[in-house]
């Protein structure tokens, strides 16, 4: 079929602002549907563009796609702050699209990350003509989905994507080498604090200040419950954003907005690597997203939203590690999930890298290294630091206590949630990470799945800590043994700010890990 390209079109923002998007039609003269990608990477980028979907597959399958560099960023008008105009700017992209003699008034939005984001926040604003969106290794929420876990900061990820944003912004001569060092800096791991990154970028990003103070003007929380058109939420296991995608499509049946389009997928992917491989681990050929033809599983899903089409009976897809294969649920977590408690044990490390003079609990010089998991750092399309690594190496450091549970009594697939209840007792404000892993036959720790809190109150004679570790999805044998580790830091992954000892109190018991399962006897 023949098609129209037409590049650097201006459309106008109610502000007067001017952004410039690129529109790919049929060259038929009828009226279509459209795809609007809204993105601050680079609408010229071909590599980029067509990350989610395939430009002229679409096209050819009768829809108009509209490519917009976002306010700010590239060929568009405008100052970029990140997350603060898309709602209105996206709103006004959808109007300006409905308006158009090629569109029959019908717009489906699709992209991942910050391309994402957007969409939650132009869906918000319930904009005419808008049918559906696809926001894939994203959240719904600013600062609990993308900024903070708990009340931690996300540092690693946050200042690598704050120096890939402005390394691509449009520099003169004299700023060019700051945005260099700080390039440096944060591959190099010397930001270690979110003051630090503030101070290192300095005008470059006034906005962070904002987000350290948790500003809401700039985006509404936990979008998703306000949004009342189908919401086709894709993740990874692996990705950085997975709570907040969890929560994306859980918070809309609690809020009332789920809708029958509804659909989760979720793979064993990372962010920027979706082909189910990592360095420690392939998962096989049917874990590839690019295996699953995401174009047409968007479009086909778009149209079928667009047409009234009868939704599909299970609209929860997820890919069940150790079984290496795709499970189709009516819900998530399955219906039939039920809660196992796991009381865990002390496990006794010894290592001739320990000091005679250091005690377990004890806070060492360095903070604990991040091994594997949900990462974005330097190297992250090819998994130099994501995914399921062994953690080995925290096991020779008194500042990390491992748990262990005793061995399954039933084969089980963990379906769901994760989370871990313990006793902690520290000397001032600090991190509590827990890391969850899956010991092999040879006790070799996997990573699983992690998460972390806050205690800014006093402990020092024990408190009951509840840790949110996530959702995962794996098939364990019975037999199988469950570890976690514990720590008060987990640099770069979040930022190496006050720390303190961290003690592992008995409780009832110990530590307790609680997870979403279904058994498999």
């Amino acid at each position: 079929m023949n098609l129209i390209v037409e590049k650097h079109v201006p459309i106008a923002m109610r502000d007067d602002v001017t952004l410039s998007g690129d529109v790919y039609r049929p060259h038929d003269g009828a009226t279509h549907s459209t795809v609007l990608i809204r993105t601050p990477y680079c609408k010229d980028d071909p590599a980029h563009a067509n990350t989610w979907i395939n430009i002229l597959r679409a096209v050819e399958s009768g829809w108009v796609v509209v490519v917009q560099d976002v306010r700010g960023r590239f060929r568009s008008g405008g100052y970029f702050v990140p997350f603060a105009n898309e709602a209105d700017d996206g709103v006004d992209t959808i109007h300006w699209i409905r308006d158009q003699p090629w569109s029959d008034g019908q717009v489906g939005m699709v992209g991942g990350s910050y391309v994402g984001i957007s969409q939650w926040l132009a869906a918000a604003r319930k904009p005419e003509g808008l049918i559906g969106i696809v926001p894939a290794v994203t959240a719904d929420d600013v600062h609990s989905g993308w900024l903070y876990e708990d009340e931690n900061v996300v540092l690693g990820f946050l200042a690598h994507w704050i120096s890939i944003l402005l390394a691509s912004s449009k520099l003169d001569e004299e700023s060019r080498p700051r945005i260099a060092a700080l390039e440096r800096s944060v591959a190099e791991g010397r930001i270690r604090t979110f003051h630090e990154l503030i101070e290192e970028t300095g005008d470059f990003a006034p906005y962070l200040q904002d987000w350290r103070d948790r500003s809401t003007s700039l985006a509404e929380p936990e979008l998703a419950g306000r949004v009342e058109v189908p919401a086709f939420v894709i993740g990874g296991w692996f990705d950085i954003f997975l709570p907040g995608t969890v929560a994306s499509f859980v918070r809309r049946r609690a809020a009332g907005t789920q809708h029958p389009h509804d659909r989760l997928l979720i793979g064993p992917w990372a962010h920027g690597l979706m082909g189910g491989w990592f360095p420690a681990r392939s998962f096989g050929p049917e874990s590839s997203f690019d295996g699953l033809d995401p174009t047409s599983l968007q479009l086909r899903w778009l149209e079928e939203v667009r047409d009234g089409r009868k939704p599909t009976k299970h609209p929860v897809s997820v890919f069940s590690m150790g079984v290496d294969a795709w499970r189709d649920f009516s819900s998530w977590p399955p219906d039939n999930a039920h809660r196992l408690r796991l009381q865990l044990h002390s496990a006794e490390v010894e290592s001739t890298q320990m000091s005679a003079n250091t005690l377990p609990g004890a806070v060492l010089e360095s903070p604990v290294p991040t091994i594997g998991g949900r990462t974005f750092f330097p190297g992250y399309k090819v998994g130099a630091n994501s995914g399921p690594r062994l953690l080995d190496a925290l096991g020779v450091r008194n500042d990390v206590q491992m748990f262990v549970s005793d061995p399954l009594a039933e084969d089980i697939e963990i379906l769901g949630t994760a989370s871990c209840r313990l006793k902690v007792r520290v000397d001032g404000p600090t991190p509590v990470v827990v890391k969850l892993a899956i010991l092999g036959d040879d006790d070799s720790p996997e990573w699983l799945c992690e998460g972390s809190s806050y205690c800014d109150f006093d402990a020092g004679s024990g408190k009951p800590v509840s840790v949110s570790l996530g959702s995962t999805a794996v098939r364990l044998p019975k037999g199988s043994r469950l570890c976690i580790y514990v720590a008060s830091s987990d640099f770069p992954r979040l930022e190496d700010g006050p720390r303190s000892s961290l003690d592992i109190l008995p409780g009832d018991g110990g530590p307790v890990l609680e997870l979403e399962v279904l058994s498999l006897a």
